[in-house]
């Protein structure tokens, strides 16, 4: 930085070299406003006049460089309490050997300004906060762009009114970071005790609020509720999910007759309610895609065809397409409405009775457009990738088709015009087709778990069994839109048991192998998988 002086303000050539030149020794030719020299190498001239130097300032040559003045620093209250003034003043030279000074005040730095949301939280829970806003929306969402709002941001305004929501999204948080740093073997014991102790104060503070709950306040307790969920699935895919389901559910429909009235409808504001759009399409999805593997206490009473379970029974007289269509332009999976209300019909089809339904299911979803409903989809940002979205709804599509066949086998013993399209041979490398025009490292790709399982349970060949389980750890931990979820690392390990049952029960004679969905939805432990 120079200060100009006369000579340079004139047409006057100046009479030294430029300060470039002069310290390089090199002939300078002296052009005005700059060394041509200079601008020849591509260095920034330093001009001719004279030079503002920073004492105490590092040097930059000798024994020295990299090393700032010996001079120790004063402690701030000497600095301003130095010479009596009100601001201690830094001392600038203005020119290599003049004796000149010009004294700029300086005032002291003081820390960022937090948020006055925030403003009660200690700074290890406004981490928390911040690693919620930038990291954990991303993966809550199926595309998260910059120019494109995300609405679970919108959950941190009500942090400071909602101390159960709070306590959750800490928790929430915490636990993310546990299974970020786990993944890449990092220590993380402080994050898992923050995270569970959260949970405990979530827990208590919400039983809290159900005992004075308003109309107004239940979406604010349904998005909490639903928070739970996540937290199991981050963390594990297993725990109390079921419970916290359930509860879930209940909740919907006294949120759904609120939202209706005029009076409750004004009093929410339009970013919470379109956030419990969203949360109640996560949580119907959640819903059906963990009845999909449900074990024998989740299923209907074969004594009583009518008689729904008791998480059936929280989303009854729920429209499930029509909940499902408003939140598709954010929905985590990419799953369309229609076909994941035909794996809720699926999943409670019983083999030996409901072929016939069945196969009506098969023809259902072979006739969906998929491409039309992705194009269809309103308020996607103008960057998505709609084709992905094409690719990742005809995963979706044959999964669910190799789901009923493998939930029904007798279907095609009275289908047989559906044998040549709809074995669980061709169906496999039919979602393993789909997969593949999915770029592993697209943000697009977390929502391919449960297609990728379905397709990796169901193959015999190991190139293709190699192939699902690296997809399925990379998104887990090594792309650049990792999602460190632990029901993915959990899906992993349940999909290798299953290969080695099924390798097993081969090498014994079994050239029939084994229909592994019956098996593990006989299981007693259950993952979230979605």
């Amino acid at each position: 930085m120079t200060v100009p002086t006369t000579a340079q303000r004139s047409i006057t050539p100046p009479t030294k070299a430029c300060h470039n030149c002069r310290r390089n020794r090199l002939r300078c030719d002296r052009s005005v406003p700059q060394c041509q020299k200079c601008s020849s190498k591509g260095d920034q001239c330093q001009g001719y006049g004279r030079l503002l130097r920073w004492t105490n300032a590092a040097a930059v040559k000798g024994k020295l460089a990299e090393q700032v003045g010996q001079r120790p620093h004063a402690p701030l209250m000497e600095r301003q309490t130095r010479n009596n003034s009100d601001h201690p003043n830094l001392r600038l030279q203005t020119g290599e050997n003049s004796k000149s000074e010009v004294r700029v005040p300086v005032y002291p730095v003081k820390s960022a300004l937090v948020d006055p949301l925030l403003n009660d939280l200690s700074p290890q829970h406004r981490l928390y906060i911040s690693h919620f806003s930038n990291v954990v929306c991303q993966d809550l969402v199926s595309f998260d762009q910059r120019d494109h709002t995300n609405p679970f941001r919108s959950v941190i305004t009500l942090l400071g009114t909602f101390d159960y929501l709070r306590e959750i999204i800490l928790a929430t948080s915490a636990v993310h970071m546990v299974t970020l740093r786990r993944s890449r073997n990092h220590p993380h014991q402080r994050e898992l005790i923050d995270a569970l102790a959260a949970k405990g104060r979530a827990y208590r503070l919400l039983r809290q609020a159900l005992d004075h709950l308003d109309a107004a306040s239940r979406p604010i307790v349904f998005i909490a509720v639903v928070f739970f969920i996540n937290f199991d699935l981050i963390d594990s895919g297993r725990g109390s999910w079921k419970t916290h389901i359930e509860a879930a559910g209940k909740l919907i429909a006294s949120i759904q007759q609120s939202v209706s009235a005029p009076a409750v409808a004004s009093s929410i504001p339009p970013s919470v309610a379109q956030l419990a759009d969203i949360v109640i399409a996560d949580c119907i999805t959640y819903h059906i895609l963990g009845s999909g593997f449900a074990g024998p206490e989740e299923e209907e009473d074969d004594d009583d065809d009518d008689k729904p379970t008791t998480m059936s029974a929280a989303f009854a007289g729920i429209d499930v397409p029509a909940t499902l269509q408003r939140a598709a332009a954010f929905s985590y999976g990419c799953y369309p409405p229609s076909m994941l209300d035909i794996l809720s019909k699926a999943s409670r089809l019983v083999s030996g009775r409901d072929a016939v339904e069945a196969g009506d299911l098969i023809d259902q979803l072979r006739g969906m457009d998929v491409r039309a409903w992705v194009y269809g989809i309103e308020g996607l940002s103008p960057n998505d990738e709609l084709e992905f979205r094409v690719s990742m709804a005809g995963a979706h599509r044959t999964a669910t088709c190799l789901y009923i066949v493998l939930a029904v086998p007798d279907v095609m013993d009275h289908r047989p015009d559906l044998v040549n399209d709809n074995s669980v041979e061709s169906l496999t490398q039919e979602v393993l087709h789909h997969l593949a025009f999915v770029p592993v490292d697209h943000a697009l790709a977390k929502g391919l778990i449960w297609p990728t399982f379905m397709a990796g349970a169901q193959t015999e060949d190991l190139a293709s069994r190699q192939w699902c389980l690296g997809r399925m750890q990379r998104i887990w931990q090594s792309t650049p839109w990792i999602c460190p979820w632990g029901y993915i690392e959990s899906a992993i390990n349940m999909l290798q048991r299953v290969w080695e049952t099924r390798d097993r029960k081969l090498k014994d004679g079994n050239q029939g192998g084994m229909n592994w969905l019956q098996e593990l939805k006989a299981t007693a432990d259950q993952v979230l998988i979605v």
